[in-house]
């Protein structure tokens, strides 16, 4: 596929989440058939077929032999997955969708910082110093890197609980906020205060603390979902 094809189907894809979304489709509901789609789209029915394909294939969408294109009937089986993808299409989510995912992230990042800090090795606790330091330093000379270098950190932070679902769990929740970390991260004052709560987090689990590590993990997502009003 062609850098031009690629676009032209990454188009198409927002447009048609967008339509689902705008137009509140019902789980289960019936969509335009394919026909339809490539004319309101003016794109060929190959271009659907392929955005149909992924959507199908995060069990967003449905298609039934004879009887057309469905929105899923079961939403809880919609793949995570879309959460990044909606990001990656730059489709903001709705602020109950985004109140949901901070909710769901919070569960997990308190959990995960308790079993980190039980399970932690010498070579995580390296692992999450290195981050940590390459945090500063990003701040003072390459702001850029800020957005990845927190995301680095917190995965560093599940990779310390040994347990590879967790880390898959939670990956989606970071994709779809990427867009949304760059203006955060570009503000140094938020930043430093970032990665100095990042410190007491990594103190937390050198230690070994476990009491510490939730409060301090409970506290950092505290201040996330204040700044996006949640």
């Amino acid at each position: 596929m062609t850098k031009e094809q690629e676009q032209t189907t990454a188009r198409t894809m927002a447009a048609l989440v967008r339509l689902i979304e705008e137009r509140k489709y019902a789980p289960g509901e019936r969509l335009p058939s394919e026909r339809e789609l490539a004319e309101r789209f003016d794109v060929g029915r190959g271009v659907v077929r392929e955005v149909l394909s992924v959507l199908e294939g995060l069990r967003y969408l449905e298609r039934k032999p004879n009887s057309g294109i469905y929105l899923n009937e079961a939403p809880e089986r919609i793949s995570l997955e879309t959460l990044a993808l909606f990001s990656n299409l730059n489709l903001d989510l709705s602020k109950e969708r985004l109140a949901e995912a901070m909710e769901a992230r919070r569960i997990l990042e308190v959990q995960a910082i308790v079993l980190a800090a039980q399970r932690r090795t010498e070579e995580d606790l390296l692992d999450i110093k290195n981050i940590v330091q390459r945090f500063d330093d990003a701040i003072e000379h390459a702001l850029e890197d800020v957005p990845e270098l927190d995301y680095q950190f917190h995965m560093s932070i599940f990779r310390a609980t040994h347990n590879l679902v967790l880390m898959q769990l939670v990956t989606p929740f970071y994709l779809m906020s990427e867009n949304r970390r760059l203006p955060f991260f570009s503000d140094k004052k938020r930043s430093r205060a970032s990665n100095e709560q990042h410190k007491l987090i990594l103190e937390a689990i050198e230690e070994q603390n476990i009491d510490k590590a939730h409060q301090v993990m409970s506290e950092h997502i505290g201040r996330v979902e204040k700044h996006y009003g949640l």
